[in-house]
C-alpha cells in the first residue's frame, strides 16, 4: 500500500487516465481523491459519476448532456458531466457498470478527446482527465467480453489494483488506532485502547468488508466502550460470531461464508432497506442483489 500511495503521489500531476480497481472497501475512493488534490488541477472541479447508482437510461445524457428538443422532456440544453469536469478531473465510479453501447461511446470520447451533447453537432473538447474505479473482477469480465479490452487499456493507462485488508494483515491496527484517534479527537472523548482480546481479532480476522468495515466498527466499539480500553464486548456482534467459529479447529469459515455474514448483519442493520445496505457496502443494488440470490438471503430485488 505504501507502494501504491508513492505511485499515487507521482501521478498527480500526469495527465494519463487511470484505472483502480479492487474489492468494496478498499479505499479506491480515497485515492481518486488524492490523484486529483495532490495534483495540478486540484484548483479545478473533481466530476464525480457513479454509474452504478444511475439508471441506465440517464447515464447518457448525465454523461454527454443534451441539447433542447433531443428527446423528449428536453425543454433546455443541460451540459453532462464530461463537460462540467472542466481541466479536472472526471471520476467514474463502477465503471463496470456500463452497457456495451455506452462502453462503445465512451472508448469513442477516450480516444478522441472530444464529444457532442446528444442532439448536437458541436464537436466539443475533453480537457478533464479520466479516473476510474472498477470491481476486483474487472480481468474477469474482460476475458467475458462483459467489458471492452480496448476500453480496458485506454481507461487503465495506469491500472492499479488495491489488494483487500485480508492481504496486507499488518495493516489493519495501524489503520485501527488511526480511525480511533479521529473518532476521538472529533468526539472529543477520554483516551481509549484496545485491549489484547481486540488485537488478536482484528489481526485474525478475514475483513470482508475491508477497510470500511474495519472503520465502522471501530467507530461502532468508540460509540459503546464505557471504559478506557474497548473490550470484545464492545465490538459489533458479527465479529464475534466469526471470531468463536473461526477458533475452534477445523472450524474455520471460508470467506464467502464471511462475506454472508457480514452482507446479512448490514441488512440487518439498517432494517433491510435496500439502497442503504447497498450504500454500506459500496457496491450498486444490483450487486447486492446478486449477492443476496448467491448467498441465499432472502429479500425482495426492489424496495416496496
Amino acid at each position: 500500500m505504501a507502494e501504491i500511495v508513492q505511485l499515487i503521489e507521482r501521478l498527480g500531476n500526469a495527465n494519463s487516465n487511470v484505472l483502480l480497481s479492487g474489492e468494496s472497501g478498499t479505499g479506491k475512493d480515497l485515492l481518486v481523491h488524492g490523484l486529483h488534490f495532490w495534483g495540478e488541477r486540484n484548483a479545478h472541479p473533481l466530476t464525480k459519476v457513479d454509474l452504478a447508482s444511475l439508471p441506465a437510461t440517464l447515464i447518457e445524457s448525465e454523461l454527454f448532456g443534451y441539447e433542447r428538443g433531443a428527446f423528449t422532456g428536453a425543454t433546455t440544453s443541460k451540459p453532462g458531466r464530461l463537460e462540467l469536469s472542466g481541466q479536472g478531473t472526471l471520476f467514474l465510479d463502477h465503471v463496470g457498470e456500463l452497457s456495451p453501447a455506452l462502453q462503445a461511446k465512451l472508448l469513442r470520447v477516450v480516444e478522441e478527446r472530444r464529444f457532442e451533447r446528444l442532439g448536437g453537432t458541436q464537436a466539443i473538447a475533453l480537457e478533464a482527465r479520466i479516473v476510474a474505479t472498477a470491481s476486483d473482477d474487472v480481468e474477469q469480465a474482460v476475458a467475458r467480453e462483459h467489458f471492452r479490452r480496448d476500453l480496458f487499456h485506454r481507461l487503465g493507462v495506469f491500472w492499479i489494483r488495491l489488494p483487500p485488508l485480508r492481504e496486507r494483515p499488518d495493516d489493519v491496527m495501524p489503520l485501527a488506532r488511526a480511525f480511533l484517534e479521529h473518532e476521538i479527537g472529533w468526539r472529543s472523548l477520554a483516551p481509549l485502547s484496545f485491549s489484547d482480546d481486540v488485537v488478536e481479532l482484528f489481526e485474525t480476522y478475514h475483513w470482508p468488508g475491508n477497510v470500511r468495515e474495519l472503520k465502522a466498527a471501530v467507530e461502532y466499539a468508540t460509540l459503546v466502550a464505557t471504559g478506557p480500553q474497548i473490550t470484545r464486548v464492545d465490538l459489533p456482534s458479527h465479529l464475534l460470531d466469526v471470531s468463536e467459529i473461526s477458533s475452534r479447529p477445523g472450524k474455520r469459515p471460508t470467506l464467502a461464508e464471511m462475506e454472508r455474514r457480514y452482507i446479512a448483519q448490514v441488512l440487518k442493520d439498517v432494517g433491510g432497506n435496500q439502497t442503504r445496505a447497498a450504500q454500506a457496502l459500496g457496491i450498486s443494488r444490483k450487486s447486492l442483489w446478486e449477492r443476496r440470490r448467491k448467498f441465499g438471503l432472502d429479500g425482495p430485488r426492489e424496495e416496496g
